[in-house]
């Protein structure tokens, strides 16, 4: 079962053995009532704020942006605003929190950098995720590449919870070494995915090495999660404006003419 340990109010940031010895074993570590109600709300209000100011956004050549298909109807549904923190003032100071460095440089033994960042909106009807890692065979691509990820709403497996098949992180990358995004076969585990349950304010780290998928959302609600990644500094310090340079320059290639010359970044 991934470990849902309480924090003590009078806890400090740091992550003790016990949790490291958890996030170790299994790859991912979810952390209780991290964000308080009040604080949840305000990201939940500033999420809804950037939706509704970012209209103009909402394009499918626009490479900030991605849409997931209806699971009944096909129709394409918003999800994904990648980046987010220069939408928004509250997410950037929520990045750099320092219930989320401390964390990661108890991981890392060395302060994280933020490497990319993603607001998920995953709007009722929205399919999942396919089985994969996170990590991809980019020259460079840092091993240290981790994921926090902050519910907004609830984390369910009608929602659709995000599924992690723990332990299988210590097996490294498992696809071809080609610089390309590859779907794994759930066949190769022999263990079943845990679902990771959250309520809003609770947080989540895991690995870039960590299989996981998610199911449609079922529910009437969206099931919103801002997702944050970093890298140790000694694995490439700061790279997040190359890392969207490459990652826009990447997700080109994956297109013919005349669509590639229709992409854009706003």
């Amino acid at each position: 079962m991934i470990s849902d340990l309480k924090r003590s109010p009078l806890a400090k940031f740091a992550l003790n053995t016990s949790q490291l010895s958890d996030f170790k074993r299994d790859g991912v570590l979810k952390l209780a009532n991290v964000f308080d109600i009040q604080e949840v709300g305000a990201l939940a209000a500033e999420s809804d704020r950037v939706l509704q100011d970012s209209k103009h956004l909402l394009n499918q050549n626009n490479l900030r942006t991605r849409f997931a298909q209806h699971h009944q109807t096909q129709e394409k549904v918003f999800e994904t605003f990648d980046p987010f923190v220069d939408l928004s003032e509250l997410a950037r100071q929520v990045a750099s929190d320092a219930r989320i460095l401390e964390p990661l440089q108890s991981i890392y033994g060395e302060p994280a950098c933020l490497f990319k960042d993603k607001f998920i909106y995953k709007l009722p009807g929205a399919t999942g995720a396919t089985l994969h890692q996170d990590w991809i065979s980019w020259p460079g691509f840092p091993e240290s590449f981790l994921t926090v990820v902050v519910a907004i709403d609830p984390f369910t497996a009608t929602s659709g919870a995000t599924e992690f098949y723990l332990g299988e992180h210590q097996r490294g990358y498992l696809s071809a070494r080609d610089t390309q995004h590859h779907i794994l076969d759930a066949k190769q585990f022999a263990s079943q995915p845990e679902p990771l349950v959250m309520d809003p304010g609770d947080m989540a780290i895991f690995s870039c090495f960590i299989p996981h998928r998610s199911a449609p959302n079922l529910s009437d609600n969206s099931r919103r999660g801002y997702f944050m990644s970093y890298n140790a500094f000694s694995d490439g310090g700061d790279q997040y404006q190359p890392h969207y340079s490459e990652f826009h320059s990447w997700v080109r290639t994956r297109y013919r003419e005349p669509r590639r010359s229709e992409l854009y970044f706003e």
